[in-house]
């Protein structure tokens, strides 16, 4: 029997809802393959903070009792990259699995894909950005300014900026299993209806191809020479 240490985040504590549901997934799945939730702990911390007691607490429980650490969003261990990579480490050091709930094929070496994945994708876009920005200033076009915008306007632009975000993440997400049935030689028509079973969508909210696949682990490959 699999003995697992749920941890649970909220960054504020306006969102306990947020935690009920976390428990609900990580009970519903333990329960599905007979195992046995050791122990839970939960915290209000941003995503941003790298000191997370909660989150220690919770590794340090797996490496005493010998359990795995589950959670039901990925997005729930931490924004940081350096917090990612640190993570991998300490767990892999220590031979402690990691199961999330939204990502069913992930374990402790997709961690570290993710981390580089994530990394990889905000220097990317960081340097798309300012290219763009001197180009438009090249060309004479003058740049708005954030007070400048109507309510309306701030309103589109705060959307804009969380579906790109949302998209981002499903496919720094994605990539990550990818890469890791591509490791197994799984061709990419394959990968793509495990991708489709797991919910995952392209940026145009469609189901993915070999076509969609193959771009992707594409991307990766230039983005990690």
């Amino acid at each position: 029997m699999t003995k697992f240490i749920a941890y649970y985040r909220t960054s504020t504590q306006k969102q306990n809802l947020g935690i009920e549901a976390q428990k609900t997934s990580v009970q519903n799945y333990i329960k599905s393959i007979s195992g046995e939730l050791f122990g839970e702990v939960a915290e209000q911390e941003s995503g941003k903070n790298d000191k997370r007691e909660g989150l220690e607490k919770a590794i340090r429980l797996c490496e005493k009792h010998n359990c795995t650490l589950i959670i039901a969003k990925l997005d729930r261990l931490s924004r940081s990259i350096s917090f990612l990579f640190q993570l991998r480490d300490r767990v892999a050091k220590n031979n402690i699995e990691i199961k999330a709930l939204d990502m069913p094929s992930f374990n402790t070496m997709s961690l570290g894909i993710y981390a580089t994945m994530a990394q990889a994708e905000r220097e990317a876009i960081s340097s798309r950005t300012k290219l763009a920005l001197l180009e438009r200033k090249k060309q004479g076009i003058k740049l708005g300014s954030p007070k400048n915008l109507t309510p309306d306007a701030r309103r589109k632009g705060v959307e804009s900026i969380k579906q790109k975000a949302r998209n981002n993440k499903a496919n720094i997400q994605a990539t990550a299993l990818i890469i890791e049935y591509k490791e197994k030689g799984i061709g990419y028509e394959k990968i793509a209806n495990k991708l489709n079973e797991l919910n995952f969508k392209t940026t145009k909210g469609k189901m993915h191809s070999s076509t969609s696949v193959y771009r992707l682990y594409k991307r990766y490959l230039e983005l990690n020479p």
